[in-house]
């Protein structure tokens, strides 16, 4: 089946791979055949596929499969060396409840995280180590971003995960018991005293600057990573994962 440049499917494509959102539908476009993949096998529903003239149809079955010209579909590709495939998913809606329900919770809180692959990592990460969810704080990048998406390689399809204001996220937690603990080279308490058996939610700063007095104010510890002190700090998706390795050595 062939459709326009500028038929709506297109339109809204372009649209929410340039603002890092859903489609109007609720839609999620992923690029590449190994994450529209990932999608399926995670049991996400597929519903229109795009394929360059040429390539050859992924083995899924969507509501509908568009051929595109090599000029139209270069309009909506987002990277630079395509692959020639790109879907659109209907990716599911998390709530607090997938987040923070499981006990003992093992949670990933990003304050204003800019970098996409950051998050992305941070997400496959905290499926790999057996977090139970991650929270996007305002000011963090879209979990519907496409370089999230890329960098996730596919645990954005499974993770629970959901965006919330500061307080609001401190507040639920609060409520379920769970403990705030956020990072810092300064921090007094080494990740491998703090007993990761019991309900955590781990409170990753911005990359430029760190945990806010705000956010601070919220932590029960704050916690560091030993490293030689040559280095200043670890990148935010490192730190993370080697919290997130300790926490599941621990639990182990």
């Amino acid at each position: 089946m062939e459709i326009g440049k500028n038929s709506r499917k297109l339109v809204e494509i372009r649209k929410a791979m340039r603002h890092g959102a859903l489609t109007s539908d609720g839609l999620l476009p992923v690029e590449g055949p190994t994450l529209l993949a990932e999608a399926a096998r995670s049991g996400v529903e597929v519903v229109d596929v795009f394929v360059r003239k040429g390539v050859s149809i992924p083995g899924v079955q969507p509501d509908a499969i568009y051929e595109l010209p090599a000029a139209v579909f270069k309009s909506i590709q987002n990277t630079e060396h395509s692959q020639g495939v790109i879907a659109t998913v209907r990716p599911r809606e998390f709530t607090l409840g997938d987040v923070a329900s499981c006990s003992p919770a093992l949670l990933m809180i990003l304050g204003r995280l800019q970098d996409p692959g950051n998050v992305g990592t941070i997400l496959r990460a905290s499926e790999s180590f057996g977090a139970t969810g991650c929270v996007a704080l305002r000011g963090t990048v879209s979990f519907h971003n496409s370089k999230v998406i890329r960098s996730s390689a596919g645990s954005v399809f499974r993770l629970p995960h959901i965006s919330m204001e500061l307080g609001e996220a401190m507040r639920a937690l609060r409520s379920r018991g769970i403990a705030v603990v956020g990072t810092a080279p300064t921090g007094t308490t080494a990740i491998g005293e703090w007993d990761w058996d019991k309900s955590t939610a781990v409170l990753i700063g911005n990359e430029g600057s760190g945990l806010n007095s705000e956010e601070l104010a919220y932590c029960d510890a704050l916690l560091r990573i030993p490293h030689k002190a040559t280095v200043e700090s670890l990148n935010s998706a490192i730190a993370a994962a080697v919290i997130l390795y300790e926490a599941s050595k621990q639990r182990q």
